[in-house]
């Protein structure tokens, strides 16, 4: 939010630079992002009285002005339309610098001399209003400097405006934050209201049909207006808070919810059916044109502003074609109402429509602000564009707002904060920001935030306040504490360590995905137990579509990354994310599970001099994960083939088990859902794996494994078996016969060709014998390598290859 200073000056004292004010609000919380000065450079512009207006003899479009400069009378060539004699405007002598980049010097046009330059507005940057010179105050006098004149320099602070502090989204709720943190005294400017109209209840009516989206709705009304293009001081302020003039009644709207954060909307009173408001939601298939002049399609969610018989305005977010001002109007009828922040921030969403008045709705406005900020308005119309106000004005307020009272505990914020605050000082605080404050016993207080400040509703909250207050620059520097626990740090966490280290020493980036997804990608990508529409977690106030649901599964965001990196250029990718996943338990709350998940593409190893290039596949991905897993003293680690979740490829994936315990899954990622996701023409490789089970899986208890202190003995097998058999399975039967014999096991040969049938292939184990307690004999590494031949004949009918 850009503001100008010398309007906060109107209602607060700021006897500090602008720099040092910029840094105050910054450290109380709000940010200035930028501070731009408004004519600091006219020196060499002056006042300057028209005595006389010639025509130009060689140009019909142009005149010849003589021009009082206070010291002498110098010609000025000028093409403005309203050059008149004594008209005072502002003149640029030779040697002058304007914002809009020009350097103002003597020339000749079309043959005659120009000694400077009569100004617009918009030349001097203070609007952007080109349509004829700045006409000033008659009684000025002829040589005064221009920044004198107006008041310069001024300065424009840009705010960030965080979306918890609605309040500030005002001139007056920033000078309120100037006058906490400064301890002057907020100047809030007076309601001048002449009502000598009939009364307002003869006039119209209001009915509010949804309370909860409308709670409280005020209407006033002014007859005999009459519509003029605003002052100088209202379109300068405008101007500089990014806001457009257009005539003054349209104008005072927007000045009053710039100056006090109020959005209000002038009807044509005329242009109302039976001259009545009415607050309902549309239905499902309407439509509306709205004053930008689109047509606007609606639904039952729509809350809309209507008269007798039609729609007037889009509640909170833009009014009418139908009922706008224009120039024929008399008779207005000016809206100020509290709409719900929910509901208008979904209704700009779903229309694509964002408005000066919807962003301060969504944050939420002071209720009770309402009929003050509509007095208010009323009383600017009636100074700047006459007629007669109604008598009284309408306020619809079914259910009156109430206060919250929060309790609070000095001593409880000190210790929060490290400080030795009294409670006095607490107490100066929170008055400074309009908050009540009364002593309880034990040494709390009970203190009730104004109705502005929606933000505070915890204790915690009254705290932060206290801390920007005091100033975060005077909370004295401590040493952190250090905990001397005899308790282990939690498993999770250093799981989470170790199997980040892992997995970045195997090449692989951390990525933090969003848990907001769309439904549709968990009906590609499943998640644990298969697809239930019942176990989404579903979001109240999404961002889009596209992340209404929580995530049920790490795929789609990893697959998401996957998307972005190609589209950037990025093909080979190794990514992994530790994250929850959440499921919707019945009648419960949501269930969040711990998974870790990475994904594989591209090249395994880049084309080099020695070496081609080649594509990572699933032994890559099933070697990572055992890797990963032995790293962590897993034991009994077995792939069985064929992944039990949507987005693998049945063909190439596997579960990942520990003795019977499911760990996870890993393999190809299934085409169709490369298809879902544009990536059809890629291929990845995929792990995922529940930490809940890994964790059941690590060891208990860690035992030093002395060196080996014997020899070992190899022997090798080559066994012919049916293409049907897992390498795995072998694997564990020869472990199992071996017992504590078997020190590894290694495959080191794969055939499948000439001398074998189709449905059989070849596999070669090479296996280490090693006992801790003495040298092994050959002829018991002998036996007991014929009983493990045996078991693996006998269990998967295969023999040994000959040859």
């Amino acid at each position: 939010m850009k503001v100008s200073l010398n309007w906060l000056k109107e209602y607060v004292d700021i006897n500090i630079s602008p720099t040092a004010l910029c840094d105050a609000l910054t450290m109380a919380g709000l940010e200035v992002e930028g501070l731009e000065p408004v004519g600091d450079n006219l020196q060499y512009v002056v006042a300057g009285r028209i005595v006389r207006v010639d025509s130009h003899p060689d140009a019909d479009r142009l005149s010849l002005c003589l021009v009082d400069t206070g010291s002498e009378r110098v010609q000025v060539v000028c093409g403005a339309p309203n050059l008149h004699e004594g008209t005072m405007a502002p003149l640029a002598l030779p040697g002058a610098y304007l914002p809009i980049g020009t350097r103002v010097k003597e020339s000749e046009i079309r043959g005659q001399t120009s000694h400077g330059m009569l100004l617009a507005e918009d030349e001097l940057g203070l609007t952007d209003d080109h349509t004829g010179i700045m006409l000033l105050p008659d009684n000025t006098a002829p040589g005064t400097k221009m920044a004198a004149v107006l008041s310069l320099p001024d300065w424009i602070i840009d705010i960030s405006i965080t979306p918890n502090r609605g309040d500030c989204a005002c001139v007056i709720g920033i000078a309120r934050e100037i006058a906490a943190i400064t301890g002057e005294k907020l100047n809030v400017p007076a309601v001048e209201l002449d009502e000598t109209g009939p009364a307002i209840e003869t006039l119209s009516s209001v009915t509010i049909e949804d309370p909860v989206g409308c709670p409280r709705y005020a209407a006033g009304i002014l007859q005999e207006i009459e519509l003029r293009p605003s002052p100088f001081w209202m379109r300068y302020r405008l101007f500089q808070s990014g806001v457009r003039s257009i005539n003054n009644i349209v104008d005072i709207t927007n000045y009053v919810m710039m100056e006090m954060g109020q959005p209000l909307h002038a009807f044509d009173y005329n242009r109302l059916q039976e001259n009545r408001i009415v607050v309902k939601r549309a239905s499902d298939g309407d439509s509306f044109t709205t004053l930008d002049g689109q047509t606007r399609k609606l639904n039952s969610e729509s809350l809309m502003i209507c008269d007798a018989t039609r729609f007037v305005a889009v509640a909170g977010i833009m009014g009418g074609l139908n009922s706008e001002i224009f120039a024929g109007t008399r008779n207005v009828l000016v809206e100020s109402a509290f709409f719900d922040p929910i509901t208008i921030r979904r209704g700009a969403k779903r229309l694509g429509l964002s408005t000066e008045a919807s962003y301060r709705f969504e944050r939420g406005i002071d209720i009770e602000n309402v009929p003050r900020a509509l007095k208010r308005s009323l009383g600017l119309m009636q100074q700047l564009g006459g007629g007669k106000a109604a008598s009284g004005i309408i306020d619809a307020y079914p259910r009156p707002h109430i206060s919250s009272k929060i309790l609070f505990r000095p001593q409880r914020a000190n210790a929060f904060l490290g400080t030795d605050l009294s409670d006095e000082a607490m107490i100066g605080y929170f008055r400074s920001l309009h908050m009540d404050v009364a002593k309880k016993q034990k040494g709390s207080l009970q203190v009730t935030p104004p109705s502005f400040r929606i933000d505070i509703q915890r204790e915690v909250d009254l705290i932060e306040e206290v801390a920007r207050l005091y100033g975060y620059d005077n909370i004295p520097i401590s040493s952190p504490l250090i905990r001397l626990a005899e308790e282990r740090d939690a498993p999770e966490l250093v799981l989470r360590g170790r199997m980040r280290s892992l997995a970045s020493s195997f090449g692989f980036t951390e990525v933090i995905t969003y848990s907001f997804v769309s439904p549709e990608s968990l009906q590609v990508t499943g998640f644990p137990g298969g697809y239930q529409d019942e176990k989404l977690v579903r979001i109240m106030n999404p961002l889009s579509t596209d992340q209404s649901v929580m995530r049920t599964s790490l795929v789609p965001g990893l697959l998401t990354t996957l998307r972005s990196n190609i589209a950037h250029g990025e093909t080979s990718l190794r990514i992994f994310e530790w994250g929850k996943i959440f499921l919707q338990e019945e009648n419960d709350l949501p269930d969040e599970k711990i998974w870790f998940a990475g994904l594989m593409s591209g090249a395994y190893r880049s084309k080099t001099w020695y070496s081609d290039e080649r594509e990572v596949d699933y032994y890559d991905a099933k070697g990572i994960v055992e890797g990963m897993l032995e790293n962590l003293g897993v034991q009994g680690i077995f792939f069985q083939r064929g992944a039990q979740c949507p987005p693998y490829d049945p063909e190439f994936s596997s579960q990942v088990l520990s003795s019977g315990t499911l760990l996870g899954q890993v393999g190809q990622v299934s085409r169709d859902v490369m298809k879902e996701f544009d990536l059809e023409n890629e291929k990845a490789f995929l792990f995922d794996l529940d930490i809940a089970s890994v964790l059941s899986a690590l060891p208990r208890d860690k035992r030093f494994q002395p060196f080996a202190k014997y020899p070992a003995v190899y022997r090798d097998i080559s066994m012919v078996l049916s293409r049907s058999v897992e390498s795995g399975k072998v694997l564990s039967l020869i472990k199992e016969e071996g017992k504590s014999l078997v020190e590894s096991v290694q495959i080191f040969d794969f055939y499948q060709g000439r001398k074998m049938a189709p449905n059989e292939k070849a596999l070669g184990f090479r296996i280490c014998y090693r006992s801790p307690e003495g040298t092994l004999e050959g002829a018991a590494v002998n036996d007991l390598h014929e009983k493990i031949i045996e078991r693996i004949r006998r269990e998967t009918g295969g023999r040994l290859r000959e040859g």
